[in-house]
């Protein structure tokens, strides 16, 4: 099982990393978690394509993590892919992507008819809808998705990926949260959003004390996210989703290993982690 990184951002725009987005994959299977901007360019920088992932994972429906989810379809029909898509994701999903393909529904009819293609399976879709927690398989990756804390957003999940008695945690959106740290439990990858809280600390005409604590309060900052990897008793910690983007390596990684005893792994657009 392989892990590759496509998007490590945050919705501040930074060319160096683009919007929340992640691929699970093993031979066989290719699951790609959240389809933040950019995502189509770095599956194709990865050397995949959106016309071979077999399900979308959906961690919540912050714009920074589903913003291109109509870009992802359309692009795999333009790709030759010859099947629908599932897609996994909270409560409201469903709603969510009709309302998107109403939007587009004019442009996609005019394509279709005009352009002959020889399927439009890839224009379809399934949405399965997440209980409060559970189990799905995709081929040979077994998944189990919980709920995590990111309030006030109703609902946002984190998920393990289980392949050859190795386990891969990605924690999605979320505050320090009973929940994680138990289902990450002995991970061998811990994939873990982080806030850079010391680097967050200008106001600007839109952004106030209020904002910057707010953004704070349903994220994980960085003096907290190695004691939630200790806990997890995982191998490895991956860090991902930065806030704000740009930082100082050295120290974050000297703050995140005083608590969770070894260096994190600091995240990049299309760094690969082989799990095994």
């Amino acid at each position: 099982m392989k892990l590759t990184l496509l998007g490590t951002g945050c919705p501040s725009i930074d060319y160096k990393r683009c919007g929340s987005s992640n691929l699970v994959l093993t031979k066989n299977t290719k699951i790609l978690v959240d389809c933040g901007s950019g995502v189509t360019q770095r599956l194709n920088q990865s050397g995949n394509s959106s016309a071979d992932i077999d399900a979308l994972l959906l961690t919540h429906l912050h714009t920074d993590h589903v913003v291109d989810l109509y870009q992802l379809i359309i692009s795999s029909w333009h790709s030759d892919r010859k099947s629908i898509w599932k897609i996994y994701g909270p409560k409201g999903t469903k709603k969510f992507i009709d309302k998107i393909f109403l939007a587009w529904q004019d442009e996609r009819k005019l394509r279709i008819d005009y352009e002959k293609r020889k399927s439009i399976k890839a224009l379809n879709y399934k949405v399965y809808e997440f209980n409060k927690e559970g189990n799905i398989k995709i081929n040979d990756i077994k998944i189990k998705y919980f709920e995590v804390d990111h309030k006030p957003v109703p609902f946002a999940y984190g998920f393990s990926f289980f392949n050859n008695n190795k386990k891969l945690t990605i924690s999605g959106d979320t505050r320090p949260c009973e929940s994680l740290m138990l289902n990450a439990q002995n991970s061998d990858v811990l994939l873990h959003e982080v806030f850079i809280e010391y680097e967050m600390n200008k106001i600007s005409k839109l952004r106030t004390k209020q904002t910057l604590h707010n953004v704070k309060e349903y994220h994980t900052p960085s003096n907290l996210v190695g004691k939630i990897a200790k806990l997890s008793n995982c191998k490895k910690l991956v860090l991902t989703h930065f806030v704000p983007t740009r930082f100082n390596i050295s120290k974050l990684k000297k703050i995140v290993k005083r608590d969770f005893g070894k260096d994190p792994i600091i995240g990049e657009d299309l760094l690969t982690i082989k799990i095994n």
